[in-house]
């Protein structure tokens, strides 16, 4: 369908609060529909709601089925430290079928089931979402329901102890795992006075002490909508959608303004992290600490870690399984939040081998910060991206998430600006961002090593230990 009178061209998300959209009292068009230039994607718009909160409506013609999301900017950061897993227990808690602010069970759960939506939600460390897939023709019933249960629920204490024993069972499930508890510990030692050096699903002892007046608190701060975003994708007419999403969450009451930046977390010096525990290879890691998601070489990691170790072509893959040998498996990674992440490569390997991958692990990471890669190196990284990102559009799903990332650094949506700061950079870029994170001072390793005589016996105390926590 033909969108007219819609400004052209493509604005980030930083420019659309000068854009109010209204319903035109006189017809069905909606305006302050803002047009996003993408290739491939003819029917991409961006408004903004009086309330002050941002709307995505990417129409998909043929696709038959709507993937629909609303997110909160809320997650495990903005926990006190004695709290942790507070929004993870409130996405639960909104999750299930809890009361209206009546009082009255809130039926909106039900009816997202009842419409043959395939519904669920996540909680991370910035941002809480939920959900559904809805077939094209119930679209505007799924929609109306998703609002109601994440703006219309509330929870009585009840439904706090209920959804506290599930996230219990959750955490105990989790912490068999002797390498995902050394990952917490990691993390708690990285960032020993930062909300993000504590799991999301935070611990029993946090669970247990988290009230019910602490949760609506949270509830009413957070989940505001000019600190929420939507994003609708697939098959639906975009002028509907759009005129839909402002009049039901688009006329409740703004809230208590965007969520501010996050401080910056001030990590420990420490270069090493060594575990002995319960595992049967060794686990080697090494990498660096980063400046996150809206740092300007966040795309130069990127290509790095393609080049590192992000496919069977890259360098550790060709020194460590095809040339030595010692290992099957590779992996480079460049996690971000918005102001901090990690680069990191490593591999899992036979004791016996430690030494020698760790050197090899070591040399390759200093090379990329004394040398820049070949053009070929980096146009291989490109391709590699170019092509997830291919595969992530295939879906509506897919197409929502990239969408939602985003939005939520404030980021133009369009795939082509995402390419295009790939494309943008050179050799020397990669070289540069190496050189600043661990050129000068080499890179920070963790080494998770099997325990060994009496150590197994330590490690086995501490493992019990930790899942009582």
């Amino acid at each position: 369908m033909a969108i007219a009178g819609f400004a052209a061209g493509h604005r980030g998300m930083a420019d659309m609060p000068e854009t109010r959209p209204t319903v035109s009292k006189d017809s069905k068009s909606t305006e302050g529909m803002v047009a996003v230039s993408e290739t491939g994607s003819p029917l991409v718009f961006t408004l903004v709601c009086k309330n002050g909160m941002p709307v995505v409506v990417d129409s998909r013609p043929g696709s038959r089925t709507v993937f629909i999301e609303i997110a909160a900017r809320v997650g495990s950061r903005d926990e006190p430290r004695g709290l942790a897993g507070m929004s993870h227990l409130l996405e639960h808690l909104l999750f299930k079928e809890g009361h209206a602010p009546t009082g009255k069970r809130n039926p909106a759960f039900s009816a997202l089931r009842a419409v043959g939506s395939v519904i669920n939600a996540s909680t991370d460390f910035e941002l809480t979402e939920y959900h559904a897939d809805v077939p094209a023709d119930r679209f505007a019933e799924a929609w109306d329901a998703l609002v109601s249960l994440v703006t219309g629920t509330a929870f009585n204490e009840q439904d706090v102890e209920r959804e506290r024993r599930v996230v219990l069972q959750e955490v105990a499930m989790g912490k068999t795992d002797p390498l995902a508890i050394v990952a917490y510990s990691v993390l708690r030692r990285l960032f020993p006075d930062d909300p993000i050096g504590q799991p999301v699903i935070g611990f029993r002892r946090t669970l247990h002490r988290i009230r019910h007046e602490d949760l609506g608190h949270y509830y009413r701060r957070f989940y505001a909508p000019s600190n929420m975003f939507a994003v609708i994708v697939g098959d639906v007419d975009p002028e509907m959608a759009a005129s839909h999403a402002l009049e039901t969450i688009g006329a409740l009451p703004a809230g208590s303004g965007v969520h501010p930046p996050y401080s910056f977390p001030t990590p420990r010096p420490d270069r090493l992290y060594r575990f002995r525990t319960l595992v049967k290879q060794s686990y080697l890691i090494a990498g660096s600490l980063t400046g996150g998601e809206n740092a300007t070489d966040a795309v130069a990691l990127d290509l790095l870690a393609s080049v590192l170790g992000g496919s069977r072509s890259s360098r550790l893959h060709h020194r460590l399984v095809d040339e030595e040998a010692l290992t099957d498996q590779v992996l480079a990674v460049n996690f971000s939040v918005s102001n901090t992440g990690a680069f990191g490569a490593g591999l899992a390997v036979d004791p016996r081998k430690t030494d020698r991958a760790r050197t090899i692990l070591l040399e390759e990471l200093m090379r990329m910060a004394r040398e820049p890669v070949s053009k070929d190196e980096l146009e291989t990284a490109r391709t590699l991206l170019r092509g997830r990102l291919a595969l992530e559009f295939e879906t509506n799903e897919g197409i929502a998430g990239f969408r939602s990332q985003r939005m939520l650094r404030a980021r133009p949506i369009g795939r082509d600006e995402f390419l295009a700061e790939a494309d943008a950079l050179a050799p020397e870029d990669l070289l540069r961002a190496a050189q600043r994170h661990w050129g000068e001072s080499g890179p920070m390793e963790i080494q998770v090593l099997p325990a060994r005589g009496i150590g197994k016996l330590i490690a086995a105390v501490k493992y019990l230990l930790f899942r009582r926590l």
